[in-house]
């Protein structure tokens, strides 16, 4: 692939017949032997839809995949909230935050009752270490009624928190391991 030296264009880039173009990139390059590429594309590992590959990789950035156990960080679903709280990769749950983490806490209360909190229903450790998710320190919370609420409105609300534990046989702040 020696280019043609008689193009008037070109003569002075092309003394003596010895640049190339490289069928890669088409740039022109003074060959050191008989190569077809110019010196920075055969420095350049590709991949094999044809980009660069990424250093120390074995596949371009549009290849290789970064989600879950192919990304380095990946700690296999787990997390510790800056609060100090676990937390577990749960995409599909109703409380998952936008990143598809729930607090570990409530995923064990959850397990314990069987279904889904309330939205007023908050998980309360006993003895104040947050990452302390045994069943048996963990206890469910009910938030009182707004403040400012109407003498009946309070007596309704009671007696909706009353039906809602009722057929559970204990109070919700006493729930031990299911045997």
């Amino acid at each position: 692939m020696v280019r043609n030296v008689t193009d008037a264009s070109n003569i002075c880039s092309y003394a003596f017949g010895r640049m190339r173009v490289c069928v890669q990139c088409s740039r022109d390059f003074t060959p050191s032997s008989r190569h077809l590429r110019c010196p920075a594309c055969r420095s350049r590992n590709r991949c094999a839809c044809g980009q660069p590959k990424q250093l120390k990789s074995d596949s371009c950035l549009r290849c290789s995949r970064q989600d879950r156990q192919f990304n380095g960080y990946w700690k296999g679903g787990r997390t510790r909230h800056h609060a100090g709280y676990l937390m577990i990769r749960f995409p599909g749950h109703p409380r998952a935050r936008t990143s598809g983490y729930v607090f570990e806490h409530i995923l064990v209360m959850e397990q314990l009752l069987g279904r889904h909190l309330f939205p007023d229903e908050t998980v309360h450790h006993v003895n104040g270490v947050r990452d302390d998710n045994r069943p048996r320190n963990l206890e469910l919370w009910v938030r009182p009624q707004p403040p400012g609420i109407r003498v009946a409105d309070a007596i309704a609300w009671a007696v909706e928190i009353l039906e809602r534990y009722m057929g559970i046989g204990t109070p919700p702040t006493t729930l031990r391991e299911r045997s």
